[in-house]
């Protein structure tokens, strides 16, 4: 612990909530500190130890560049005696200062990673409002979240019930918990969660009282279907949503499944699994960050069947010899078998046909050139992957530094794009549903290349 700064005030008496020893302290954690009456100071918190001359520097109102880079946003109230200091995002391993214009206040390490139940919805980056919230397990963490108890907020002890997943219905309880509050935040005020519920250390993100109207609904064009706060538009087997440009958290229900997804800045949504040339009923609700649901219901007749092939992932930087090992996956996303040869691969080059193959419904196939062979450098194909060798796979080779590439049809029209990203040697640029609109920055990302299977990538965050 600290020793007491010349000329202040005796050191603060610190205990951790969950309970630890300075050294062991989890990962979300309160701070409660004992101090004279006079030391009211606000609090900072910053990774590692802070020298003998950042204090000084703070002391006297300077916060230098990188000092400032190494703070974490905290929150501090009091309760009683106490002063208690809340960082609002889970700290990673390793030691910590909290300091004051006094001088050095407490030291600690962290070492215990509890998992941590994620805050879905408000998204964890906005301080929303808690009359509806919905926090997840990551999908790596098979353990079941709490489906029930009391959330007590701080400082103002106020409680809201714990309730099986996304909504009343109890969709993806295994994943996902949620509550619903009468009450939110004065105006200025913050409602801090406690660090630990059950077995789960709690993401600390802060809720607030937020000034906002609800969401206004789109004006539905001609073709468009009123769909909660937005538009729908209906093809064979999927409805895609024009958004309002605020965040939403979509909750849908269908007669063959469920979707939640987090729309923002207006992106697209896209309802997939639908029969196609049938009667389709979709029902759910959207809610907005004001805390106000808008519900729906939709009765919807689906388009005729129809192929549609799309660039699912491709492998520019490979490993391996280069443009030999390189590969650009196509998947047919439809319900109907597709022929290749009516399509066309194009780059900044110019365009390579296709030949004329059948791509069956859910089928993937790897465009490679003429000599492609898997090297032990890059992850090879999945067994039974069809590999459809082409003279050149874009000019002369894919680019490393990012490329468009387009799947085209006969009239030269682009039916599905990956953009020009670029990422390390040997990651895939994947798309991260094949539903994903080809529009929105968020639905591709690089990682492990998954040539002929589906894609292994984490949802977007919120």
């Amino acid at each position: 612990m600290p020793e007491p700064t010349p000329g202040g005030d005796a050191p603060a008496s610190v205990r951790f909530d969950p309970s630890a020893a300075a050294e062991r302290v989890s990962n979300v954690v309160h701070v409660h500190l004992t101090r004279r009456a006079s030391s009211e100071s606000a609090l900072s918190l910053f990774e590692g130890t802070v020298s003998s001359y950042y204090l000084g520097k703070f002391k006297h109102g300077e916060v230098p560049s990188t000092l400032a880079g190494r703070q974490v946003p905290l929150a501090s109230w009091r309760s009683g005696a106490e002063l208690v200091a809340a960082p609002l995002r889970a700290l990673s391993l390793g030691a910590y200062s909290l300091i004051s214009t006094e001088g050095l206040v407490a030291e600690f390490q962290v070492a215990e990673a509890r998992p941590l139940l994620e805050r879905w919805w408000p998204p964890a980056l906005s301080t929303g409002s808690p009359r509806f919230a919905v926090y997840c397990r990551p999908e790596a963490n098979a353990v079941p979240p709490p489906s029930s108890g009391s959330i007590v907020f701080e400082p103002g002890q106020v409680a809201v019930e714990l309730a099986p997943g996304v909504d009343e219905s109890g969709l993806f309880a295994e994943r996902c918990s949620h509550f619903v509050s009468e009450q939110a935040p004065a105006a200025g005020e913050i409602w801090v969660p406690p660090p630990v519920i059950g077995d789960w250390a709690l993401s600390p993100a802060a809720f607030s009282s937020l000034e906002l109207e609800p969401v206004a609904s789109l004006s539905c064009q001609a073709g468009e279907l009123a769909f909660g706060p937005g538009c729908a538009r209906a093809a064979d087997d999927r409805l895609t949503v024009r958004t309002p440009n605020a965040p939403l958290l979509w909750i849908v229900h269908s007669a063959r499944g469920a979707l939640v997804e987090v729309s923002a800045g207006g992106s697209l949504l896209t309802i997939a699994g639908l029969l196609p040339d049938a009667l389709e009923r979709l029902s759910g609700s959207a809610h907005d960050l004001s805390g106000s649901a808008h519900g729906f219901e939709l009765e919807l007749h689906t388009a005729a069947a129809r192929a549609r092939p799309i660039l699912n992932e491709a492998l520019a930087d490979a490993l391996g010899p280069e443009p030999q090992s390189e590969w650009v996956e196509l998947l047919n996303d439809g319900t109907l078998a597709v022929d290749l040869g009516q399509y066309s691969l194009q780059d900044g080059g110019g365009r390579t046909p296709l030949p004329h193959q059948s791509l069956a419904p859910q089928e993937f196939a790897l465009l490679v050139r003429d000599d492609f062979a898997p090297n032990a450098g890059d992850e090879p194909p999945a067994a039974g992957t069809r590999l459809i060798r082409l003279p050149t796979l874009g000019k002369s080779g894919l680019s490393n530094a990012g490329e468009q590439l387009s799947l085209v049809d006969g009239a030269g029209l682009p039916c599905s794009v990956l953009p020009a990203l670029s990422g390390k040697a040997g990651q895939s640029l994947a798309r991260r549903t094949p539903a994903s609109a080809d529009s929105d920055p968020k639905s591709f990302s690089f990682g492990t290349p998954t040539p002929g299977v589906a894609n292994e990538l984490a949802p977007a965050a919120p």
